[in-house]
């Protein structure tokens, strides 16, 4: 067992840890909508809060119980290949996570207009507008 599970206190169950998975919903509630954005997609891809190695790098736990994603530290951990063996599909997935919760594109100053250029350019690219 890694100093972190004794330390946090993890109960992997089916491969996620229940407190994580609830700790970074309670985490993401009044947040900036790119930030939930980016923890949604997360958990619904489901691949990498069940790997200890993403857990490990980027999720951070506050002594009080608080459960966060510290974004940077995901991004230096994804840039020098800290993943190790992973799919294309869920490192794009994984890329796009990191870069939505950065705000790297700079939604949250999007103008309404510019946004929904962008939400229609997305969907017609994975095919979602057919």
């Amino acid at each position: 067992m890694s100093a972190r599970g004794r330390t946090t206190g993890l109960r992997t169950v089916g491969g996620t840890d229940r407190g994580v998975v609830a700790g970074l919903h309670a985490w993401i509630d009044g947040h900036e909508p790119h930030a939930q954005a980016a923890v949604w997609l997360l958990l619904a891809h489901e691949v990498w809060p069940r790997r200890s190695d993403f857990l490990h790098a980027a999720v951070q736990r506050s002594a009080d119980g608080v459960w966060w994603i510290d974004f940077t530290a995901a991004r230096t951990a994804f840039d020098t290949g800290a993943f190790g063996p992973a799919s294309s599909t869920e490192l794009a997935v994984l890329d796009l996570e990191i870069a939505l919760g950065t705000d790297r594109f700079r939604f949250r100053a999007m103008s309404p207009g510019n946004a929904r250029a962008v939400a229609t350019a997305v969907a017609h690219a994975v095919g979602a507008d057919r």
